[in-house]
Protein backbone atom coordinates (compact mmCIF):
# COMPACT_ATOMS: atom_id res chain seq x y z
CA UNK A 1 0.00 0.00 0.00
CA UNK A 2 0.62 3.14 -0.41
CA UNK A 3 2.61 4.44 2.70
CA UNK A 4 0.52 8.19 2.18
CA UNK A 5 -2.52 6.19 2.39
CA UNK A 6 -4.47 6.83 5.03
CA UNK A 7 -6.01 3.92 7.77
CA UNK A 8 -4.47 1.00 5.78
CA UNK A 9 -3.37 -1.93 7.79
CA UNK A 10 -1.66 -5.07 7.05
CA UNK A 11 -2.46 -8.30 8.89
CA UNK A 12 -2.56 -11.68 8.37
CA UNK A 13 -5.41 -13.24 7.37
CA UNK A 14 -6.55 -14.59 10.81
CA UNK A 15 -5.91 -11.36 12.55
CA UNK A 16 -8.39 -9.45 10.30
CA UNK A 17 -10.65 -11.92 11.17
CA UNK A 18 -10.10 -11.95 14.67
CA UNK A 19 -10.21 -7.58 13.95
CA UNK A 20 -13.93 -8.42 12.38
CA UNK A 21 -15.01 -10.23 15.44
CA UNK A 22 -14.13 -7.44 17.93
CA UNK A 23 -15.68 -4.75 15.74
CA UNK A 24 -12.56 -2.46 15.36
CA UNK A 25 -8.84 -2.48 14.71
CA UNK A 26 -8.40 -0.62 18.39
CA UNK A 27 -8.52 -3.81 20.53
CA UNK A 28 -5.99 -5.50 23.00
CA UNK A 29 -6.41 -8.93 22.32
CA UNK A 30 -5.04 -9.82 25.25
CA UNK A 31 -6.83 -8.06 28.19
CA UNK A 32 -10.24 -7.71 25.83
CA UNK A 33 -12.24 -10.79 25.33
CA UNK A 34 -13.66 -11.24 22.04
CA UNK A 35 -16.68 -12.38 22.99
CA UNK A 36 -18.90 -15.17 25.36
CA UNK A 37 -18.94 -18.87 25.16
CA UNK A 38 -22.14 -20.78 25.53
CA UNK A 39 -21.36 -20.40 29.79
CA UNK A 40 -20.69 -16.63 29.54
CA UNK A 41 -17.33 -16.96 30.17
CA UNK A 42 -15.07 -15.02 27.95
CA UNK A 43 -13.17 -16.52 24.57
CA UNK A 44 -9.84 -13.89 24.03
CA UNK A 45 -8.04 -15.26 20.93
CA UNK A 46 -5.64 -17.00 22.17
CA UNK A 47 -8.33 -19.58 22.96
CA UNK A 48 -9.28 -19.88 19.44
CA UNK A 49 -5.96 -19.20 17.79
CA UNK A 50 -4.25 -22.63 16.38
CA UNK A 51 -1.20 -23.59 17.94
CA UNK A 52 1.90 -24.31 15.37
CA UNK A 53 1.26 -27.89 15.42
CA UNK A 54 -2.21 -27.61 14.88
CA UNK A 55 -0.88 -25.47 11.40
CA UNK A 56 1.62 -27.82 10.10
CA UNK A 57 -0.62 -31.14 10.79
CA UNK A 58 -3.15 -29.61 8.41
CA UNK A 59 -1.15 -27.83 6.26
CA UNK A 60 1.01 -31.21 5.82
CA UNK A 61 -1.95 -33.23 5.17
CA UNK A 62 -3.27 -30.54 2.18
CA UNK A 63 -0.22 -29.05 0.64
CA UNK A 64 1.81 -31.75 -1.34
CA UNK A 65 4.81 -31.92 -3.52
CA UNK A 66 2.72 -32.81 -6.18
CA UNK A 67 0.79 -29.12 -6.53
CA UNK A 68 4.02 -27.96 -6.81
CA UNK A 69 5.72 -29.66 -9.27
CA UNK A 70 2.24 -29.47 -11.23
CA UNK A 71 2.92 -25.70 -11.58
CA UNK A 72 6.43 -25.60 -11.52
CA UNK A 73 7.08 -27.95 -14.14
CA UNK A 74 4.77 -26.06 -16.80
CA UNK A 75 5.75 -22.53 -15.32
CA UNK A 76 7.88 -21.12 -17.91
CA UNK A 77 5.34 -22.10 -20.45
CA UNK A 78 3.09 -19.43 -20.01
CA UNK A 79 -1.00 -19.78 -20.69
CA UNK A 80 -2.27 -20.97 -24.14
CA UNK A 81 -2.83 -17.28 -24.33
CA UNK A 82 0.67 -16.45 -24.00
CA UNK A 83 1.54 -19.46 -26.49
CA UNK A 84 -0.54 -18.32 -29.01
CA UNK A 85 1.10 -15.19 -29.13
CA UNK A 86 2.77 -13.95 -32.60
CA UNK A 87 6.33 -12.81 -30.98
CA UNK A 88 9.51 -12.40 -32.87
CA UNK A 89 12.38 -14.61 -32.03
CA UNK A 90 15.84 -13.81 -30.94
CA UNK A 91 17.64 -12.12 -28.81
CA UNK A 92 17.66 -8.44 -29.70
CA UNK A 93 14.47 -6.57 -30.84
CA UNK A 94 14.07 -6.16 -34.67
CA UNK A 95 13.41 -2.36 -34.87
CA UNK A 96 11.59 -1.53 -37.97
CA UNK A 97 13.84 1.95 -38.61
CA UNK A 98 17.70 2.53 -38.23
CA UNK A 99 16.65 4.56 -34.66
CA UNK A 100 18.32 3.22 -31.63
CA UNK A 101 16.01 5.69 -29.45
CA UNK A 102 12.32 4.84 -28.81
CA UNK A 103 10.15 2.92 -30.81
CA UNK A 104 6.55 3.67 -30.07
CA UNK A 105 4.63 -0.11 -29.64
CA UNK A 106 2.54 -1.16 -32.35
CA UNK A 107 -0.63 -1.34 -30.06
CA UNK A 108 -0.47 2.55 -29.30
CA UNK A 109 -0.49 3.78 -33.17
CA UNK A 110 -4.23 3.78 -33.12
CA UNK A 111 -4.82 5.04 -30.24
CA UNK A 112 -6.51 8.96 -29.79
CA UNK A 113 -4.66 10.77 -26.95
Amino acid sequence: MHPHTRANYLASPPLVVAYALAGSVNFDFDVQPLGKDKQGKDVFLKDIWPTRDQVTAVSSSVVTKEMFKATYDTILDGSEMWQKLDAPSGKLYQWDDASTYIQHPPFFQNTQA
